[in-house]
């Protein structure tokens, strides 16, 4: 018989121990070529361009990104499936060894297997890649507001073949080198060594509480500009800390188990137990390289989604006026405001309430080596009667006294706040500001920060509140042309007002230009990017979640048949086929949960230090993607344990 087709033979009979790998490396193929056809989609051409194409270029870019990572990580998956594949095989080995292969042969079998199992990989991955490229398609559409019709780049298909066989074949050649030279005996009784519990290292479980403690803390308190310092060292710190504690906590709870006589002399306990013990610490390093993809795969997902669920927030969307139209000088007239609503009523968007606002635009009296900067002046009146409808603190001013009011809110909130002198955003006392030639001198009381008014999003950053009668000598005195109305809209359901808005700005047209801002229009855009984001980050995510379940599927079903024989004894003392399937699934559920339990802490806290550094709590949003995880990962525990059961034979 030829090797090639021993081989073939092989993976048939094999089918359910290679399956999980099959479907992994199937998956990050699939959206390997998925992300590379629309890279090469002749709609996404940045030269025959005609627009979008800052969309089409942030697109096209992560779509390349994500596939680097595809690569990376496959190339860590691989390597490490393919070595417990081998290490698993030793009486396989043996046997063929003793019918007369030589350890050439075995490489070239191994090799061979391996080739038609990433064939298989690759033609599943394309095929269920050009199915879906459709879908992608109309997604990305939705994203970027063009056309994609269906097409399949053949640049896409030769660059996902070449890249993945190449990647699969150097990595498995890379892996035979783990085949070595050994004794036919010693690869035939390879399955039957007996198992030791390794010596309890009492520092190294000390060291690995103390690593996570740290890395916890660090986590938990550090702010602002240190989080980015500190990710990678507290990164590093956990992860360490991680592999002690899996590593030392197999080992720490076979001592207290074996030692307790009232558990392990219970029933079957002696064995199930003492199997349950090993395969703990059989599967120590698995767990914890299921559990750190885990924690990655949660906090990439949950900080993405809180950036889609928060853009407003993240982006300085969240003023309290969802439409502002700035009346200037000779546009101040009545009737315009009277067909804006008319409008927003037409398409059932409901107002709220409105702030009207008198103002003046007004520089200040620059010294020499000062900048002449534009202030919007208003009223403390009109100032109070916004702040009040909003449940904030109103302010007193005194005449020829000033508030600056900072657009801003550091903890991003609508709340002003009296700020101390060593926290002030003004780096003056006293401003001069020119009304209409003449120099008016105002001493700073105070600031206020939070924007009241969509300043920034009209092309105004500073705004000036003054005493109302200080504030009616500056009208009174100001050029018409530099006069204003501030017509601040809050409405009710602002996101569905995106066809009203586009509507309002082409009836106010370039009179206004400038001039009016709606909330929705660049509320869209940045959704757009978002959702963009947190789609490709979902692939992403998804691919790291099924790596993580196949690495402990894999360990699973390369040891069955040992734990046939194993099952086999309890069978034989009495143990009924209902009590074997509990002590089963209650294993089975120990390694799936385990690393799942420990990389939803982990996350717990990386999404606090993000929180700390986006001034925002993340903990709704990651508890969201935690939950949709975890009905993920109980749907795979039934499936896996079904299977598990049906190939188990102890009978």
């Amino acid at each position: 018989m030829k090797l090639s087709n021993m081989a073939v033979k092989n993976v048939k009979g094999n089918l359910y121990r290679y399956i999980m790998y099959c479907l992994s490396n199937a998956f990050a193929v699939t959206a390997f070529f998925i992300f590379a056809n629309f890279v090469f989609h002749p709609a996404i051409d940045i030269k025959a361009a005609e627009g979008h194409v800052v969309a089409r270029i942030g697109a096209a870019n992560g779509m390349i990104i994500s596939q680097v990572i595809i690569v990376i990580f496959s190339v860590l998956f691989v390597g490490y499936s393919t070595s417990i594949f081998i290490k698993s095989r030793g009486k396989e080995f043996g046997l063929l060894s003793l019918y007369g292969m030589t350890r050439k042969q075995i490489k070239k079998y191994v090799l061979i297997e391996n080739t038609i199992i990433s064939l298989l990989s690759i033609g599943t991955g394309l095929l269920t890649g050009i199915v879906f490229s459709k879908l992608f398609f109309m997604i990305m559409e939705g994203f970027l507001d063009i056309e994609l019709p269906f097409n399949i780049s053949i640049k896409a298909l030769g660059l996902t073949i070449i890249i993945f066989f190449a990647l699969f074949e150097i990595i498995s050649f890379f892996m035979l080198f783990q085949i070595r030279n050994k004794e036919i005996v010693e690869q035939l009784k390879s399955s039957k060594i007996p198992k030791t519990i390794s010596k309890f290292s009492k520092v190294k479980a000390i060291l690995g509480v103390v690593l996570i403690i740290i890395g916890y803390t660090t986590a938990w308190f550090v702010e602002g500009i240190m989080v980015p310092l500190a990710m990678i060292p507290v990164t590093l710190i956990v992860i360490v800390g991680t592999y002690f504690l899996f590593t030392q906590f197999s080992i720490a709870v076979a001592n207290k188990i074996l030692g307790n006589e009232k558990i392990l002399y219970k029933k079957a306990n002696l064995v199930a137990y003492s199997q349950m013990i090993f395969k703990l610490q059989d599967t120590a390093k698995v767990l914890f390289l299921a559990a750190i993809l885990g924690a990655i795969t949660f906090t990439a997902t949950g900080t993405i989604f809180s950036f889609y669920t928060e853009s407003t927030r993240f982006t300085g969307l969240n003023t309290i006026h969802d439409m502002v139209i700035m009346q200037r000088g000779e546009t101040l007239e009545d009737e315009i405001i009277d067909d804006i609503e008319e409008i927003l009523k037409k398409e059932d968007i409901e107002i709220n309430t409105v702030h009207r606002l008198k103002g003046a635009v007004l520089s200040n009296v620059a010294t020499e080596g000062e900048v002449e900067e534009q202030f919007v002046v208003i009223s403390n009146a009109d100032y109070n009667k916004i702040v009040t409808s909003i449940e904030g603190k109103p302010i007193q001013i005194k005449e020829k006294e000033v508030v600056y009011s900072f657009p801003y809110n550091s903890d991003r909130i609508m709340v002003k706040d009296e700020v101390a002198h060593e926290d002030r955003e003004a780096n003056w006392d006293e401003i001069a500001i020119n009304i209409n030639g003449e120099m008016m001198k105002l001493k700073l009381d105070k600031e206020v920060h939070g924007s009241i008014m969509s300043l920034p999003n009209l092309g105004y950053f500073h705004g000036l509140i003054l005493n109302d009668k200080d504030f009616e000598f500056v009208i009174k005195n100001t050029k018409e042309k530099d006069l204003i109305i501030f017509n601040g809209f809050s409405l009710d359901n602002w996101r569905q007002s995106y066809k009203a808005s586009m509507e309002i700005g082409n009836k106010l047209g370039d009179r206004y230009e400038g001039n009016f801002y709606s909330k929705v229009i660049p509320y869209r855009g940045v959704k757009s990017v978002y959702g963009l984001i947190l789609f490709i980050g979902f692939f992403i995510a998804f691919l790291f979640f099924i790596a993580s379940g196949s690495i402990i599927y894999f360990k699973l079903f390369n040891e069955i048949k040992q734990d046939g024989i194993e099952y086999g004894i309890l069978n034989k003392i009495g143990t009924t086929e209902k009590e074997i399937n509990r002590i089963i699934t209650k294993q089975i559920g120990i390694i799936f949960f385990l690393p799942f339990v420990v990389s939803t802490f982990h996350s717990f806290f990386a999404l606090k230090s993000l929180s700390n550094l986006l001034e925002g709590s993340l903990f709704k949003n990651g508890l969201i993607v935690m939950l949709g995880y975890s009905v993920f990962q109980i749907i795979y525990f039934i499936v896996i344990r079904a299977i598990y059961i049906n190939r188990l034979k102890y009978n």
